[in-house]
């Protein structure tokens, strides 16, 4: 097996004296779906948030395409292809459509238009309301958006951070449908998602975090067989109450 575009290992991070993340390890190969699932806390997004360089690791080591990337900041990691799509979409409410797309693309030089012009493609109803401020979106079309300003940068590894969240089912689908197309063009995904059932359906590989570590890991269709896992931490359909799924776990971010 050739080496991993992205290879995260005994990767730590705390807030103060809270240990958010205890040292986590995985791997995504190029062009596979990765899945990092768990409850509400079990330190998810901090470790999204580290590999993406919005948050400076306490420990551990992060490679990139084989270079050590661990205390790169995030807008350089971004010019080398590792792109984020925060939780809450974070769009800029009060600009256009366009001039998101515009921010987006804010290290591609020549090809920005030609990375907009694709993702209008992709996404006709952003094309059709490029004029209009990103806040007059509904939620779902925010999240197309936050994933089309994503897809201009060029990512070669994109990593996505509750795609799921606060979203309609029926527009669930239609995220899930959009990141599967994005994997199959050759990007490699991290998907962070509490909806895990979903997240294991669509990944090749998954890691199931609680309260900061990885518990299990393996192929997810492995994952999603085994009753014991699906039982203890899985729980409904990912949880989307804000339930715990596992066995007790802290205020971990």
């Amino acid at each position: 097996m050739s080496e991993p575009i992205l290879d995260v290992a005994d990767l730590r991070v705390g807030y103060g004296r809270v240990q958010a993340v205890r040292g986590v390890s995985f791997q995504a190969q190029q062009g596979s779906l990765v899945t990092l699932v768990g409850a509400n806390g079990a330190g998810k997004s901090s470790v999204i948030n580290a590999v993406s360089g919005m948050l400076r690791p306490g420990g551990g080591r992060i490679t990139f395409e084989g270079q050590d990337v661990t205390r790169t900041p995030a807008h350089k990691l971004v010019a080398r292809g590792l792109v984020q799509v925060p939780e809450g979409r974070q769009i800029l409410a009060t600009l256009t459509i366009e001039d998101n797309l515009q921010m987006g693309a804010w290290h591609t030089g020549g090809t920005a238009q030609k990375s907009i012009a694709a993702v209008y493609d992709r996404f006709p109803v952003l094309a059709e309301r490029r004029a209009l401020p990103a806040g007059a979106l509904s939620g779902g079309e925010q999240q197309m958006l936050a994933i089309a300003r994503a897809l201009v940068a060029e990512p070669t590894v994109m990593l996505m951070d509750e795609p799921s969240m606060g979203l309609a089912p029926k527009i669930v689908d239609e995220v899930f449908r959009v990141i599967e197309e994005i994997r199959a063009s050759g990007t490699t995904v991290v998907l962070v998602e509490q909806n895990a059932r979903r997240a294991l359906r669509a990944a090749d590989h998954g890691y199931v975090l609680q309260t900061g570590e990885v518990v299990h890991s393996g192929p997810a269709a492995d994952l999603l067989a085994d009753e014991r896992i699906v039982e203890a931490y899985l729980g409904v359909d990912g949880g989307r109450s804000g339930r715990r799924s596992g066995p007790g776990a802290p205020g971990v971010v």
